[in-house]
Parts: C-alpha cells; sequence; structure tokens
C-alpha cells in the first residue's frame, strides 16, 4: 500500500460514512396535472419523514416554478427499499414525475448543528 492510500485511508476512518439513496425527480407532466395531487405528494413524504426514511427532500430553485424538478435523499437499508418508497411517491405512482437513481450515496463530509424537520418546521440544537 503506497503512503498516499494508507493517508487516505487514515483520513476516510473517522468519517460517518453513512449510506443513503439520492435520486433526482423529474417533472413529467403539465402543472394542471399535477396540481391535484401535490398535497397527495407532501402527506406522502411528511409521512415517510416521520417515519426516519427521508433524510432530505426538495425542489431546485426556479422563480415561478411551484412543482419541478428535484432531489430526494432516502434512508433506507437497501437500494430496492429505497426504490419502492420513490415508486410508490404519488406523483410517481401516477406517472407525473419519474426519477433517475436510486444512487448509493456515502456521507462522508459535512456539518449539521440541529435536527430539523423541514415539514413541521419543527428543530432540535444539538
Amino acid at each position: 500500500m503506497s503512503t498516499t492510500d494508507e493517508t487516505v485511508d487514515q483520513l476516510l476512518a473517522p468519517m460517518t460514512r453513512k449510506r443513503l439513496f439520492v435520486a433526482i425527480n423529474r417533472k413529467a407532466a403539465p402543472d394542471a396535472d399535477i396540481a391535484p395531487y401535490v398535497a397527495d405528494h407532501l402527506r406522502y413524504m411528511v409521512e415517510l419523514e416521520r417515519r426516519g426514511l427521508l433524510w432530505a427532500s426538495g425542489p431546485f430553485v426556479e422563480p415561478g416554478v411551484r412543482v419541478g424538478d428535484g432531489l430526494t435523499i432516502v434512508n433506507s437499508d437497501s437500494i430496492d427499499e429505497a426504490r419502492e418508497l420513490l415508486m410508490d411517491e404519488p406523483l410517481c405512482h401516477r406517472g407525473l414525475r419519474t426519477f433517475e437513481g436510486p444512487f448509493p450515496w456515502e456521507l462522508r463530509e459535512g456539518h449539521i448543528p440541529i435536527a430539523l424537520d423541514a415539514s413541521s418546521s419543527s428543530f432540535r440544537l444539538r
């Protein structure tokens, strides 16, 4: 093993290395077709959050766009479970949205000083 490999291994050793699954969500229908199901989508995502299965999710911000493309990070035990959770999302289930992924992703770096439940604007300081 080279000195570089040893250095990288030492730097990786203390990292969280939490395995998550990431998906890019793509709008697949006009706003008028999606609008009746946005509340169902939001309820579903809040329920995943409540169950600890949703690590983060939200739209890519575009002025004037209420429902567009976005990113979802699922806290799941397997890629199959993550895929099932994504396919069961009401907009995907109805063919109004598609997703790319899920892709296995590993959280290594970052600083998260609070626990935030974004849908209810509740937080806990850590």
